[in-house]
């Protein structure tokens, strides 16, 4: 710990909750370092991982994320998208030289104003144990690039998944959520995705023809362009790249044997390994 350190911390809290049990202590007097610098926003779904580099950037030693309870976001899964970007970004931040102890996501409701302070405490004291963020990064990195990368993860522009997933499972998987979910306004996502599917069961047996893989394909292709709302656009187009991209995982499961792995995306690698 250096002598004397102060650390400053960016806290991202939910309007609905996690702000209003920060209020909450305020009002009870719960003590608490005033090292936190409190900033308001809708949801913590909101919360793009580039503000939180951006807050790194900017001479922040710590970021704090808080959001209402899973199950209780008023928003009904922003606190889930809000986890999920958490869990890849810090991945993320250990390659560009942040340890992943700085950044920290809680669940804090509007009547947990022990808990804010208690949270606020632990997490000051854990920074300034850390000592100061010192960034070493490469001079010829192009942040702006980095950040628009940044901005992409977990969101619905672009879906980051584990090394271990089977693209295959993904197709089998998106495909029955899309049934699911379907409002069957349309043709294209109400029989299209469910004739999709079927083939795509025969990808896991193994007795699928190149003519039905073909066919897959061609589904997915006019499914992606002809349904009605995104959610039969977004199916079509989740299994053509699939298709094209991940091609080893479904000729693996072709074969009987699936390696569960994804080849690594090379662009926002080689945007930070120069």
């Amino acid at each position: 710990m250096e002598q004397g350190f102060e650390p400053k911390i960016i806290a991202f809290l939910c309007n609905w909750c996690s702000y209003a049990g920060c209020d909450l202590a305020g009002s009870l007097r719960y003590s608490y370092p005033p090292n936190l610098c409190a900033i308001r926003v809708p949801c913590s779904g909101r919360v793009e991982p580039e503000f939180i580099i951006k807050a790194f950037l900017s001479g922040a030693d710590g970021v704090l994320v808080a959001g209402c309870h899973p199950g209780d976001c008023h928003y009904r899964t922003g606190n889930y998208y809000a986890n999920r970007r958490f869990n890849l970004l810090t991945r993320f931040l250990e390659v560009i030289g942040i340890p992943k102890e700085r950044v920290r996501l809680e669940w804090i409701s509007g009547a947990e104003g022990l808990k804010f302070a208690q949270v606020a405490r632990d997490f000051v004291g854990k920074i300034k144990a850390l000592g100061p963020l010192s960034i070493k990064t490469p001079v010829d990195v192009d942040w702006l690039t980095l950040s628009r990368t940044v901005a992409t993860v977990g969101s619905a522009g672009k879906l980051f998944w584990e090394e271990d997933k089977c693209m295959a499972e993904i197709i089998d998987f998106f495909l029955d959520y899309t049934q699911q979910n379907s409002c069957a306004e349309c043709i294209p996502c109400r029989i299209g995705t469910k004739r999709m599917q079927e083939i795509v069961k025969k990808i896991f047996n193994g007795s699928i023809s190149d003519r039905e893989l073909s066919l897959l394909y061609d589904f997915a292709e006019d499914i992606g362009a002809s349904s009605k709302c995104d959610l039969g656009k977004m199916a079509g187009k989740a299994v053509k790249f699939a298709l094209q991209y991940c091609k080893n995982d479904i000729d693996a499961h072709i074969k009987g044997s699936c390696g569960h792995t994804i080849p690594a995306n090379p662009g926002w690698q080689s945007i930070m390994m120069k």
